[in-house]
């Protein structure tokens, strides 16, 4: 029966690490989205306020579908309706040099 608690207590360890990565994870993807709202709202022509309530808006939609393509839609929308031509490309560049960014900045 030893054996069965050690292997128990490795799952666990296991599922602990799991969790935090996710955990960790989230917290960077979070990071990430504050970032590319701040270029974003740049583009935008916003100010500060708006600047910070169009990040906490863009982290509640990265929050809808798993993955990047609920952020940069609505990103894209935005420029849309603001009638910005920025390339489809670019923005999707943009939000994979923000993630690198985050990660530098986490060592």
């Amino acid at each position: 029966m030893t054996g069965n608690r050690g292997f128990e207590r490795r799952e666990e360890g296991f599922e602990a690490k799991v969790h935090l990565e996710g955990e960790q994870r989230f917290r960077l993807e979070m990071k990430r989205d504050k970032l590319f709202a701040t270029w974003a709202a740049a583009q935008l022509g916003m100010d500060d306020e708006q600047t910070k309530s169009y990040q906490a808006e863009l982290c509640k939609e990265d929050l809808t579908e798993p993955g990047d393509e609920d952020v940069i839609r609505r990103v894209l929308a935005d420029f849309a309706e603001k009638n910005l031509d920025v390339a489809e490309d670019a923005v999707r560049a943009k939000i994979q040099e923000c993630w690198q960014d985050v990660l530098k900045a986490e060592g």
